[in-house]
């Protein structure tokens, strides 16, 4: 009789677990750093070539099949394929309108390749931050930054002919003296520095006052360095969104924080309307380093294509076919995005996918921040401020839904950052209301019980 109970009870634990089986953190958090490492070693990897045929970076389409496979091994989806539902809806409708326009793609092949990726990473990023949680995820982050940025300042000191531009083009030496580091470029150099300021400026949990500021400052340092003006600009701008968020409470926040945006529109207006030379600037074919003679390119494209566009990867670096052949003049035709990711969207997938995109990527998570009491104080601003610096720096640079773009990856991280602390709260919400509504259950039961009656009088004197 003994001999069989024990192995019953074993059989009794082992099916006890099976349907709730826990995810394997060490896998995850393998993951995760194996995605951030390939997300910053992009540039480097592609450093000096400019593939015009969309064949791709074969190592790094290995690498992101490894990581989706070890994500799918970690969260252990036969036992809870629940986990496997991590993107939040306004996402998804975006991904499907990406995914619908490839009925209508020029290049239908390389469009899915570069769709599948960017989805992929996508999931990737949303089912690691959830299931390592906010905490470790911000904690891994912050470690690749710190590594990317002392390598980055190695890379300065023993090799500066590389990490610092030379001669970029025989008429062209705007760059020469830009710190790059293993970056490739100034811009993403740049955005890799203004990122580090960032996530070390909010938030900073247990890390001692000193360590915090031994990070920060070289990090303004080298993004000081890079010359990049956009990720200056934003990385200030962002900072100062941030102390807004953290310091106002959640009823005031929204009002404070609209008014910033309503007021730099107005400035922006007043400025173009009342100052003849900015006009000029805009007006100049050679300002904001010829952006402008890509941008009328692209924007003459979707005069034609309003709706539907090229298809998601279906107008640069895909060879002959390309749109910017026919719609670009000169230079213009050499390079391999548009420099601009709101436009490069358009172009792509018309005006209702930008509408999509934007709403998914900005709109939606700044309703959930303004409206979550999980993301008051220094997470949120943390957050806010990683968010709108990822978006508005598509304003120079493309990157938004754009496969393993430093600024599209790190953005998916804020937003999924987002959903798992507003995923807690509405946990803890629910199981607050449901111990309340036990409670008050128990009370009331304990109301509703019949009490034992009082004992008769007796009938003799003596005992009372």
């Amino acid at each position: 009789m003994a001999s069989n109970a024990k192995p019953a009870r074993s059989r009794r634990s082992r099916s006890a677990k099976r349907p709730g089986a826990s995810v394997h953190l060490g896998l995850a958090a393998a993951a995760m750093v194996a995605l951030l490492i390939l997300t910053l070693l992009g540039p480097l990897m592609s450093f000096g070539t400019v593939d015009h045929s969309g064949v791709g970076s074969l190592w790094r389409q290995v690498g992101y099949i490894a990581i989706f496979i070890a994500c799918v091994i970690a969260i252990r989806p036969f036992s809870n394929p629940e986990r496997l539902a991590v993107v939040p809806w306004p996402l998804l409708l975006a991904l499907g309108w990406c995914w619908l326009s490839l009925l209508w793609a020029i290049d239908p092949s390389i469009a899915l390749r570069r769709l599948i990726l960017t989805s992929v990473i996508i999931w990737g990023v949303f089912v690691l931050v959830r299931q390592l949680g906010y905490d470790r995820a911000l904690a891994m982050i912050r470690l690749l930054l710190v590594i990317a940025l002392v390598v980055n300042f190695a890379s300065i000191a023993v090799a500066p002919e590389m990490a610092i531009h030379q001669v970029n083009d025989p008429e062209d030496t705007s760059l020469v003296g830009d710190w790059r580091g293993v970056m490739g470029h100034k811009n993403i150099a740049g955005l890799i520095g203004a990122l580090t300021v960032l996530f070390f400026a909010f938030d900073r949990q247990r890390i001692p006052r000193l360590v915090q500021i031994a990070v920060i400052v070289p990090a303004a340092i080298f993004l000081l360095y890079t010359s990049s003006r956009t990720s200056m600009a934003l990385c200030v701008g962002g900072v100062v969104l941030g102390l807004i968020f953290a310091r106002y409470k959640s009823r005031y926040r929204s009002a404070v924080i609209g008014m910033v945006i309503v007021l730099g529109i107005v400035g922006a207006w007043a400025q173009s309307a009342y100052s003849d030379p900015f006009m000029r600037v805009l007006n100049d074919p050679t300002a904001f380093t010829g952006r402008t003679q890509i941008w009328q390119a692209l924007y003459q494209y979707h005069l034609n294509n309003r709706w539907f566009g090229s298809g998601y990867g279906s107008f640069w670096n895909i060879g002959d076919r390309s749109p910017i052949l026919y719609y670009g003049t000169d230079w213009v035709r050499t390079i391999a995005q548009g420099h601009n990711g709101f436009l490069d969207l358009l172009v792509q997938i018309g005006i209702p996918g930008l509408i999509l995109v934007l709403f998914a990527t900005l709109v939606w998570p700044l309703i959930q921040l303004l409206n979550s009491r999980a993301t008051e104080g220094e997470r949120g601003a943390l957050i806010a401020a990683t968010l709108l610096f990822c978006i508005a720096h598509n304003g120079s640079e493309s990157s938004l839904m754009d496969r393993d773009m430093i600024g599209q990856v790190f953005l998916m991280v804020a937003i999924a950052m987002l959903c798992t602390l507003v995923r807690l709260e509405k946990r803890d919400g629910r199981l607050r209301m449901s111990t309340e509504a036990l409670n008050w259950a128990n009370k009331r039961g304990e109301r509703s019980r019949p009490t034992a009656p009082d004992p008769a009088p007796s009938a003799d004197p003596a005992a009372t």
